[in-house]
């Protein structure tokens, strides 16, 4: 552990020493973080030292503390946070063109990198879309599926891009009704879920260009059941496929 300097405020390095850790996936996203008194004790510092270093990171939109609970990471930079404010000054169709760059090249490297484990990963997120029994259900499993996707990808900052435009996040609260009983949903989701499916199928054949492709059909149908909720979705007439 890097010593600490006595010319920098030690609740300015205590910061630094935190976010470098969430950064190299020590704390990953969802994680609680140790409570004030572990750090203080692992760190040697005041308790003060290490508070004044938590608000701060709570700022910077690194952790977000939960009454009673503790505190969780909900970014690896500063970079997503900054974005999703920048989001409520952008334009909804340079939003959703962001994204669709991101997942498509999120696919298309994770077809040449995705480990075992990434599969493993994937495909246990499409069988609980699949299990899912109601809209929340449906809801979680989809965003661990686009999660897994963009760690697939091996780039940590594409996929903290992707969270900092807020992923399928709010796509998902417009056409999902989260106390629904899924069943009545699943005939409007079916063609959306076997498109999740050719993008997994593309990733563990090692096809980079069929793997963007489907990525792009998906969305399209994601779309279509955006402007449409509760219609099945339909396959569009074109379909731009990406080389290899």
């Amino acid at each position: 552990m890097p010593r600490l300097s006595p010319n920098v405020p030690l609740s300015a390095q205590v910061a630094d020493q935190l976010r470098h850790r969430i950064a190299d996936g020590e704390f990953p996203v969802g994680s609680r973080i140790p409570t004030e008194a572990q750090l203080t004790d692992e760190l040697g510092v005041s308790r003060n030292s290490v508070r004044e270093a938590l608000r701060s990171l709570v700022h910077a939109g690194l952790l977000r503390a939960r009454a009673g609970d503790g505190t969780y990471v909900t970014a690896t930079s500063e970079l997503a946070p900054v974005l999703e404010r920048e989001l409520e000054r952008a334009r909804a169709a340079d939003v959703a063109e962001v994204r669709l760059v991101l997942e498509r090249e999120a696919a298309r490297l994770a077809a040449t990198r995705a480990t075992a484990a990434h599969l493993a990963t994937l495909d246990a997120a499409l069988a609980d879309r699949d299990a899912a029994m109601t809209g929340a259900d449906y809801a979680t499993a989809d965003l661990d599926f686009h999660h897994a996707l963009l760690d697939a990808s091996g780039n940590l900052l594409l996929a903290e891009l992707h969270r900092g435009t807020g992923g399928v996040e709010d796509n998902l609260l417009r056409t999902t009704p989260l106390d629904a009983t899924f069943a009545d949903l699943r005939p409007a989701t079916r063609p959306l879920d076997d498109a999740h499916v050719a993008v997994v199928d593309a990733i563990r054949a090692r096809e980079p260009g069929i793997a963007a492709g489907a990525v792009e059909r998906m969305i399209a149908l994601a779309q279509e059941l955006e402007t449409h909720p509760g219609a099945p979705a339909a396959a569009p007439r074109t379909t731009a496929r990406s080389t290899r």
